[in-house]
């Protein structure tokens, strides 16, 4: 089942976007949308190919040819073995790739983007109602196939839609090379890695109880499960749960106990870390923070750069969902949906005089609201009178947000990732 996406009558719209706030920036990010698994598992009791691709069956693509562009069409076949033999039946058309964005990934993208237009666009008339250029959008993705396409279809599928969209308009996507990408934890960060290690073997004793039920419980499946097994209990969740996802069936021993065990299983193995040190979360995602709040600063202090931007969104995966959601206390210890999505939302008050304004600080004016999927983050850190507004806990101002986010920024961060 795919997370909640926020609804909102007359009433709540009254209440959450009250005539004296002004919205003026909203930044995103979200995971994915539902995709193959990574690498074949189970092949006895789940088909390793899923005909959940249709949408990329045929493509064409442009060849240089000397002086001129030419044309081509072509299709991805996923070969069935190993070895090399024409013989060999094709994988059907519409195919999927592992760790592939699949048509229902795709489909739920487009939703979520819907949900976003209606909100942004028809209720607030936030955003302008036809998307002419890029000026208002922000939009960035890791370098993974997935996740391009799943803000693609965000955007194009759901947001602004080809009759909302001029013709010409030609989206620009953002991404980094490896050595400079944010948006994921850094896997080259020696001390991260270390830390992750340690986590990850503690994990073989503190749920060693429930490997062992879960091997009994799917003896018939596979010969044990363990952190380390072959496949692991995170191998065999991922397979599973992306199945599900995708309406694949999966074997009856798989039932709503087994995978709930399972979740806690690899989501302690994997995350565990982050709810434990803080240290982890500011070496995994502390250097996308620095990103997300110089475009709120450039915002609330009309900068150039930010003059025309509204809507920011950031396109990445669960391993950056997680940190993010417990430096902002949404974590409940589940392993992120497909499609989760983080929204931070920049409003200014008009409630205080032009006096007040000329003498005070443009962060005194500002305050910002994170809701995950369908629900609203009311942050600890927010809770003194002087940390939030008078009429809402939810939201921070400014400042007390910005002092959460920058405990979280390294102060250099290559000597905090040295492991000497």
């Amino acid at each position: 089942m795919p997370p909640l996406f926020p609804s909102f009558d007359d009433e709540k719209l009254q209440l959450y976007y009250p005539d004296y706030l002004q919205l003026k920036l909203v930044q995103i990010i979200h995971r994915h949308g539902e995709r193959t698994p990574i690498k074949s598992r189970l092949e006895k009791f789940i088909p390793p190919i899923w005909n959940l691709c249709q949408t990329t069956k045929e493509l064409t693509t442009r060849i240089l040819s000397f002086d001129k562009l030419e044309k081509i069409d072509y299709r991805m076949i996923v070969d069935m073995n190993s070895h090399f033999a024409r013989s060999l039946p094709l994988s059907p058309p519409g195919s999927c790739l592992f760790g592939q964005l699949t048509d229902v990934g795709r489909k739920s993208m487009s939703e979520l983007g819907s949900n976003l237009r209606s909100l942004y666009v028809d209720k607030l008339k936030f955003l302008d109602e036809t998307l002419s250029n890029n000026k208002s959008l922000h939009l960035r993705s890791t370098n993974y196939t997935r996740t391009i396409e799943s803000l693609q279809q965000l955007v194009v599928g759901g947001l602004y839609p080809s009759k909302f969209r001029n013709d010409s308009l030609i989206l620009d996507i953002h991404t980094r090379d490896i050595l400079n990408e944010t948006l994921v934890p850094n896997y080259k960060c020696a001390r991260l890695m270390k830390l992750t290690k340690q986590f990850n073997e503690a994990s073989k004793s503190l749920y060693k109880s429930e490997l062992e039920y879960l091997t009994t419980q799917l003896k018939s499946i596979v010969k044990e499960v363990a952190i380390d097994s072959k496949p692991s209990c995170n191998g065999i969740y991922d397979t599973v749960i992306s199945a599900k996802a995708n309406g694949i069936p999966v074997p009856k021993e798989f039932t709503d106990d087994i995978i709930d065990k399972m979740d806690n299983v690899t989501t302690g193995q994997w995350f565990d870390g982050y709810q434990e040190t803080s240290e982890m979360r500011r070496l995994a995602m502390g250097p996308f923070l620095i990103d997300l709040r110089d475009i709120i600063l450039s915002k609330v202090n009309n900068k150039s750069e930010t003059k025309d931007l509204k809507f920011a969104v950031f396109s990445c995966h669960d391993s950056s969902m997680v940190p993010l959601l417990t430096i902002f206390s949404g974590f409940d210890h589940r392993w992120p949906k497909f499609n989760t999505h983080i929204t931070f939302e920049l409003f200014e008050s008009n409630e205080k005089s032009w006096v007040y304004k000329l003498f005070s600080s443009a962060n005194d004016n500002h305050y910002i609201r994170i809701r995950c999927n369908d629900k609203i983050l009311v942050l600890p850190e927010c809770q003194k009178d002087d940390q939030h507004h008078p009429n809402d806990k939810s939201l921070c101002t400014l400042n007390a947000f910005l002092s959460l986010v920058d405990s979280y920024i390294p102060k250099n961060y290559i000597q905090e990732c040295s492991d000497d």
